[in-house]
């Protein structure tokens, strides 16, 4: 299977946002996760890393470049 796992990267407790996510769509300054049970969750941040290898996405809150 081909699900990932969504992490914060600021998050301290290194918990997943969301695991089995089947799709993370832009909405502006959010993405819609979603899982493959169909739940969603909106979360805000920009992409800091997408590892295929390991499926994990890493999201960041930090605006800085």
């Amino acid at each position: 299977m081909c699900e990932a796992k969504v992490y914060l990267k600021d998050d301290p407790t290194g918990r997943p946002v969301m695991e089995e996510v089947i799709l993370l769509q832009p909405e502006g300054e959010e993405y819609l996760l979603v899982s493959l049970l169909g739940e969603q969750k909106r979360v805000r941040g920009r992409i800091e890393k997408i590892d295929f290898l390991r499926h994990t996405v890493y999201l960041t809150t930090d605006d800085r470049p």
